[in-house]
């Protein structure tokens, strides 16, 4: 797979909210060049608050190779929560999108690195 990052939820956020740091970041690659999680997606769409701004996701969201959960991702997800919820507080939503960069050997590319931090061997790039 040619994608070598994975974008969380909060820094498509910053993009969508026209904050500076994100748009540049984002718009340093092309089309394809980078993945969501469908977790990240679903989270996106979660916040529109109408028809207009889900049509703004949807478009964004084009933009980027959607990777879909499946039992292995969410095996892996389920054993860090189970891990790592109590002793770091961990969500279980990080943890899926988290196995999805280690299933897919991509790096997790998020504002709130600690969230992924303590996962094993997944690679954190805070961008901006």
């Amino acid at each position: 797979m040619p994608d070598t990052y994975l974008v969380d939820t909060a820094i498509l956020i910053d993009f969508l909210r026209g904050k500076k740091e994100a748009s540049m970041w984002l718009e340093s690659f092309s089309v394809g060049e980078l993945a969501i999680s469908v977790i990240t997606a679903a989270e996106l769409l979660a916040g529109c608050r109408n028809k207009q701004e889900q049509k703004q996701v949807e478009a964004e969201i084009e933009r980027y190779t959607l990777l879909l959960t499946s039992n292995t991702l969410s095996a892996t997800a389920w054993g860090w929560y189970r891990q790592h919820r109590l002793a770091d507080g961990v969500g279980f939503f990080d943890c899926l999108i988290g196995a999805t960069a280690y299933h897919y050997g991509l790096v997790v590319c998020t504002l709130n690195d600690k969230h992924f931090r303590p996962l094993p061997q997944v690679r954190v790039l805070r961008p901006y």
